[in-house]
């Protein structure tokens, strides 16, 4: 049992690494964060204070790292179903 799943592992592995680098990219791009700022600033011409709120997505450091991972797994993949033909 445990060659066969071997003999199937090495047979495919091409494929495995594009799925999983794929899964893992995908997973990462939609995990951004995002954060707000309130700034306000007293306007001496009206008397009155003007609030504004900033908003910014972004991502995570460990995001982009893994990110990264799963487009080196994809093309690892593609390269070694190239080599193979």
């Amino acid at each position: 049992m445990k060659e066969k799943i071997k003999k199937v592992l090495k047979k495919y592995r091409g494929e495995i690494l594009i799925i999983i680098g794929t899964a893992l990219s995908s997973y990462n791009i939609f995990n951004f964060s995002y954060g707000y700022e309130l700034g306000c600033v007293r306007k001496y011409v009206y008397g009155s204070t003007v609030c504004n709120t900033g908003l910014g997505y972004f991502y995570k450091d460990i995001s982009l790292i893994l990110i990264s991972f799963g487009l080196v797994l994809i093309v690892l993949g593609i390269l070694i179903i190239r080599n193979k033909r």
